[in-house]
């Protein structure tokens, strides 16, 4: 039993002492530090725009009564609403500030709107 534990003692003796930092490794293959920027030293213009969303004021009158979709071009609905016969529907929408147009579905028409300012109004014919 002896023999056992002398031996498991000069086993972890012969690992912990085999290991060593090999300094002679060439330092253009080591990998450069990187230095890290506070939050306070970066330069950002000051007509950056920090929102990632978009409001848009949108006035609709339809002319019937029924229900509108307002959705993206990949068909995320953003905005359902209820439409009476030639009354203006005012909807606050928000969208995601990379979106330049939005789709109206409403009664069985697909109408492609360019999001060009922040209040617009359309009428369905």
């Amino acid at each position: 039993m002896k023999t056992y534990y002398l031996l498991c003692v000069f086993g972890f003796l012969l690992i912990f002492l085999s290991c060593n930092k090999d300094e002679s490794a060439p330092s253009s293959s080591l990998p450069k530090p990187v230095t890290q920027t506070k939050f306070e030293q970066l330069k950002v213009p000051t007509d950056f725009n920090w929102k990632t969303y978009t409001d848009v004021k949108l006035t609709l009158t339809g002319t019937t009564t029924g229900i509108i979709e307002v959705a993206s071009s990949n068909n995320t609905v953003y905005q359902r609403s209820y439409l009476i016969k030639d009354q203006p529907y005012v909807m606050k929408l928000t969208v995601p500030a990379y979106e330049t147009s939005v789709r109206l579905l409403y009664m069985g028409k697909d109408i492609t709107l360019k999001l060009s300012t922040p209040t617009l109004t359309y009428k369905f014919n």
